[in-house]
């Protein structure tokens, strides 16, 4: 009914995201960004998937590079920004993007797991473990809880 509407493709990739279709999360979003290129969550949400699932990081950081021209000081955003270094193995760079944005969203629970993630990969123990209780205080997932279990086996 709308084949030019961005928000309505950009919506559909989200929920075939939930329903774990990524390929079609992804085609739906390309489809919502080649609509509206201005279109920042889109650009963020694009980028973040490639990131998640370890494609595409190139294409991932430039995706998310252009969200925050279009939304400067988002924190969810430098949060995918910080992911994608970390992706990268860019751990100093990732650090300091994943400190900003907790810093403007402090209670995140997504952005807390990625620097707990973060402090682990670089074996600072103590320090994941902390953002790890911070996510599961702030509502992260199962997942969380398991990571801070293997922690605590160490």
């Amino acid at each position: 009914m709308a084949p030019e509407d961005a928000r309505l493709y950009f919506r559909l990739g989200v929920i075939y995201d939930r329903w774990n279709r990524k390929a079609d999360c992804i085609e739906a979003i390309k489809t919502a960004v080649r609509l509206d290129p201005q279109n920042a969550n889109a650009l963020n949400y694009l980028g973040y998937t490639y990131a998640d699932m370890d494609q595409n990081l190139d294409e991932a950081e430039h995706l998310i590079q252009e969200a925050l021209k279009l939304r400067p000081g988002d924190g969810h955003i430098m949060d995918s920004l910080g992911w994608v270094c970390f992706k990268k193995g860019l751990y100093d760079k990732s650090l300091d993007i994943l400190e900003k944005a907790v810093s403007i969203v402090p209670n995140d629970p997504s952005i807390l797991e990625h620097l707990g993630d973060l402090h682990q990969k670089l074996s600072n123990d103590e320090k994941a473990l902390e953002f790890y209780q911070q996510a599961v205080k702030n509502g992260a997932n199962n997942a969380v809880t398991r990571k801070i279990e293997q922690l605590k086996k160490h």
